[in-house]
């Protein structure tokens, strides 16, 4: 059996390989001299960083790495020893500095983490503090612009002035698509729409008080939220809805409804509700508050004080 020692022959020089490493091995050398550039640029603009010695490590390596490819570029030619001694030394320097690179950084990665971590931390509580003060600024609005409106519902005696402005002024402090009213029907079997904030839909249109979402609201005395697709809460077009608008009811005491001549209301002996509406904006982000709630509440005690008022219902031709 023949034995042979197959040596690849040297294959002749391709003068356009070289050039192209040649070309490489210059634009490799500039982009590496060029970066520790930028790292002293953003030392010197950056107010406060903490691993400084950490760039001037970095900055190290990549001048050596810049080093051995700008060196290498005299070792495509017929070179001294002078020049292999040089590319020797560079590359030895290179090899010592980017190894301690790579340790140094195994040691500052987990701080690095820590410090992005805390900072994270540090923007989230400034949000929320921010947001906290957003909403302390429009509790104290909304507040004044509640005593206002009860500085207005007491300065007047006619029913019906009261409750316009009272939808007019909570419409308006509250930012609502629509505001309603509905009021007890002569039988008592069931509710009128009254008043309305935008005239969108006819006032008089009626439902039936027996409904349990009308039980709900009658049985509390807080504002509470109900379902979108309630008959209460039908007081605005559906058209062009995309996202269903928050709403809320609240009961308002009515006691001697005789003086109100809205659909020849009886006069009845005892005490009646109606049912305010209070619909947020659709297509948008908003939920109702619990201070917004209690506002609504507040707004309906002095609705049922007023109405109360011996002055007004005593005033019966």
């Amino acid at each position: 059996m023949e034995r042979c020692d197959c040596i690849e022959p040297l294959w002749p020089t391709d003068e356009l390989l070289i050039k192209y490493q040649y070309i490489s091995d210059f634009f490799i050398a500039l982009a590496y001299f060029s970066i520790p550039l930028e790292l002293i640029y953003f030392v010197k603009k950056s107010s406060f960083f903490p691993y400084r010695w950490v760039l001037i490590q970095f900055g190290a390596f990549i001048v050596l790495c810049g080093a051995t490819h700008l060196i290498n570029l005299w070792t495509f030619t017929t070179h001294t020893k002078t020049v292999a001694m040089v590319m020797t030394v560079a590359k030895v320097s290179t090899a010592v500095v980017s190894c301690a690179t790579a340790l140094m950084l195994v040691h500052i990665i987990p701080d690095l983490l820590s410090v992005k971590t805390r900072e994270l931390f540090l923007k989230n509580k400034a949000e929320e503090l921010d947001w906290e003060m957003g909403l302390i600024r429009t509790q104290e609005e909304t507040g004044r612009h509640v005593r206002m409106l009860t500085h207005e519902i007491r300065s007047t005696l006619d029913r019906h002035t009261i409750l316009k402005t009272t939808i007019v002024e909570l419409g308006r402090t509250l930012g609502l698509e629509e505001c309603a009213l509905w009021m007890p029907s002569r039988s008592g079997s069931s509710l009128q729409l009254s008043h309305t904030l935008r005239h969108q839909i006819t006032v008089g249109s009626s439902i039936s008080i027996n409904l349990p979402v009308i039980n709900q609201v009658f049985s509390s005395n807080r504002a509470i939220i109900i379902p979108h697709t309630s008959p209460l809460a039908r007081i605005r077009p559906l058209a062009g809805r995309y996202v269903p608008p928050e709403v809320a009811a609240v009961r308002v005491p009515l006691l001697n409804l005789s003086n109100f001549q809205i659909n020849d209301w009886p006069e009845l002996s005892a005490k009646s509700y109606a049912i305010m509406v209070l619909m947020l904006p659709s297509d948008s982000a908003r939920n109702w508050h619990v201070h917004e709630l209690e506002l609504v509440e507040v707004v309906a005690d002095q609705l049922d004080e007023r109405l109360k008022w011996p002055s007004v219902l005593g005033m019966i031709s």
